[in-house]
């Protein structure tokens, strides 16, 4: 469970002094206190390593045994966040909005967190098949947790009081709770307005304790397709971007909500066709858009279908009907 397909490095912006304030007002809302610490997953960033050797901060890598010098540049480290110290001021500004790690509001000892995190870096899927699970990137952390039983929920908190992670647009962090029945949701901004927002609803997701079971978590179907329903909301809406980019007339004619069933629409019938990579798709619906959503029918284009149902590499194939279609909008002109 690692991230998405074709998915590339975030690169935000750096918090301004303000914004830095108040995500450290949200972190520690009775001021100093050593009971907030952070995953931090330095696959994400090449400057990750290097910024926790200079950081003079505790920290500690989640795997155990001798690592490999390259594996030690990429692993997730457990790091205790000092309260209004400079070098962690500096790496929560460049940390933020980045999808680095998620933070933890827990008052114990650094080995017994650490030894509480690396009890889920593994999961298995319902045939009993280990899986990796980054549950320290943010995207996956506030998909998984609205879908988990109590006693997934028990299994996860462990000693931790709460989850702290960014939210979707890095506006707001989001706060996930356990009150020992049911997950519990907060929302507060870092951007924009003071306010402090009321309480959200508990999460209605969970239903009730799951039988107890040893070892290792394990992930239900459903949990699965939420993480798989996930990245196709973040493909779509990255599609819809992109296409009224590069296809502005015939995004303004359909409209958003005809342009979202059209590349809803385009997702299978690329599927059907054995693309699955994002770069694969994003060319299928570019060429859906220019020559017609049922290009791979119209027979004005034979060598669609043809080209299309060859067995051979996914991107070659792509590359190919692209090509064609652009040669063959070159003779409508």
């Amino acid at each position: 469970m690692s991230g998405p397909r074709g998915s590339g490095r975030c690169h935000g912006t750096v918090m301004d002094s303000t914004n830095i304030s108040r995500l450290e007002e949200q972190l520690w809302p009775k001021g100093y206190r050593r009971d907030i610490w952070m995953v931090v997953d330095s696959a994400r960033d090449r400057r990750i390593f290097g910024m926790l050797l200079e950081s003079r901060l505790e920290y500690a890598c989640l795997y155990s045994g001798v690592i490999p010098t390259v594996l030690e540049t990429l692993a997730p480290y457990l790091v205790q966040l000092e309260f209004e110290e400079r070098r962690c001021r500096r790496f929560l500004q460049q940390a933020w909005g980045k999808s680095w790690g998620i933070f933890l509001k827990c008052d114990t000892t650094f080995d017994r967190l650490r030894k509480h995190l690396r009890g889920f870096l593994s999961v298995r899927d319902p045939g009993g098949k280990k899986l990796l699970f980054r549950y320290y990137d943010p995207r996956v952390l506030r998909t998984y947790l609205p879908t988990c039983g109590g006693e997934d929920l028990r299994t996860v908190f462990g000693p931790i009081e709460q989850f702290l992670l960014e939210g979707e647009t890095g506006n707001t962090m989001l706060g996930f709770g356990f009150d020992g029945v049911k997950l519990i949701r907060e929302e507060h901004p870092v951007e924009g307005s003071r306010t402090r927002p009321m309480l959200a609803m508990a999460a209605t997701a969970v239903t009730g304790p799951l039988p107890q079971r040893p070892g290792m978590l394990s992930m239900r179907r459903d949990q699965l397709a939420a993480f798989s329903q996930a990245e196709v909301n973040k493909f779509e809406d990255w599609m819809v971007a992109h296409l009224g980019r590069f296809f502005p007339r015939q995004c303004s004619k359909l409209g958003e909500l005809q342009l979202r069933e059209t590349i809803q629409y385009g997702i299978k019938r690329a599927a059907s066709y054995e693309l699955l990579a994002k770069r694969d798709v994003c060319k299928y619906i570019d060429v859906m858009i220019a020559l017609g959503r049922d290009f791979d029918k119209d027979k004005r284009y034979p060598w669609a279908a043809q080209t299309l149902a060859k067995r051979m590499n996914a991107g070659v194939k792509m590359q190919t009907v692209l090509s064609a279609a652009r040669r063959s909008l070159g003779k409508k002109r």
